[in-house]
């Protein structure tokens, strides 16, 4: 579980997917752009998403002074655990608009949940590990109870074979450990034992953006890190997070931020100044 608040709500997550069910919800504030799956929503205060097990989501917003949220993932074998029918469903309520009466009075409920949630989350006493689980798990009931529709009538495919899972799990970890390094494609393709060609035609299809755009995302997350940080000049910024220059980095934060690291460092120079 994460709360995230005000400036520190994350601008920018890249496309990324995992194999438990995330559940997020906006207290606060709102999120621009949470994309799952190619559908796009926008947040307001009270606003829950759920993104179903190994579907790629991204999230992209404008820090906020008044934005607040959580972030909650439940790991896949333990909701299975609890509920085995989960192989064969899907959590369905990122669209109130089709809730049935019941499913209106549920989602109530699990606003108050997630709401209590995001108060204890700030909190830290001998009983808040014991408050937050208890919830946590009610939450899940919930969601479990009134909200799955069966795989096969949700119109949408789900899910992905194992061999892929472990696959993008191995080249993001690698991605992200040597991000700071010079990457190339054979490199990453020998991690998981294929060719390049092959490496750039998977991770396509399975994370819907190249290998190359995703280490500029991440990169350019760090390097956003260190802008707010003031670590350096722009070229000092653009060498530690592995930019041959200034230019590429700029053109990676276009890609990811829809700015360039120029008109960051900037803002946040003149942001400081005054």
């Amino acid at each position: 579980m994460f709360r995230f608040d005000g400036v520190d709500t994350p601008a920018y997550i890249a496309p990324h997917w995992h194999r438990g069910i995330e559940l997020s919800f906006t207290n606060s504030g709102s999120i621009n752009d949470f994309e799952i799956n190619n559908h796009h929503y926008q947040t307001a205060g009270g606003k829950i998403l759920v993104v179903n097990s190994q579907l790629v989501h991204s999230i992209r917003s404008a820090p906020q002074k008044e934005n607040g949220a959580i972030s909650i993932i439940f790991p896949y074998d333990y909701a299975h655990r609890l509920y085995p029918e989960i192989d064969n469903q899907i959590i369905a309520i990122n669209d109130p608009e089709q809730f049935s009466e019941i499913q209106r009075n549920e989602y109530l409920e699990l606003q108050c949940l997630l709401y209590k949630i995001y108060q204890l989350l700030n909190t830290n006493d001998q009983y808040t590990n014991l408050k937050l689980e208890s919830l946590m798990v009610k939450v899940l009931q919930l969601l479990l109870e009134f909200f799955t529709v069966s795989k096969e009538h949700s119109g949408m495919i789900y899910g992905k074979k194992d061999f892929a899972v472990e696959r993008i799990q191995i080249i993001t970890k690698y991605v992200h450990e040597h991000y700071s390094e010079k990457m190339k494609l054979e490199d990453i393709a020998d991690k998981i034992n294929v060719s390049k060609e092959y490496l750039t035609r998977f991770f396509k299809k399975h994370m819907s953006l190249t290998v190359g755009q995703y280490i500029g995302d991440v990169r350019a997350q760090y390097a956003y890190i260190d802008i707010l940080g003031q670590a350096g000049n722009l070229t000092e910024i653009a060498i530690k997070n592995g930019f041959p220059s200034t230019k590429a980095m700029n053109q990676a934060f276009k890609f990811t931020y829809q700015k360039s690291a120029s008109d960051f460092y900037q803002e946040k120079k003149l942001k400081n100044n005054n």
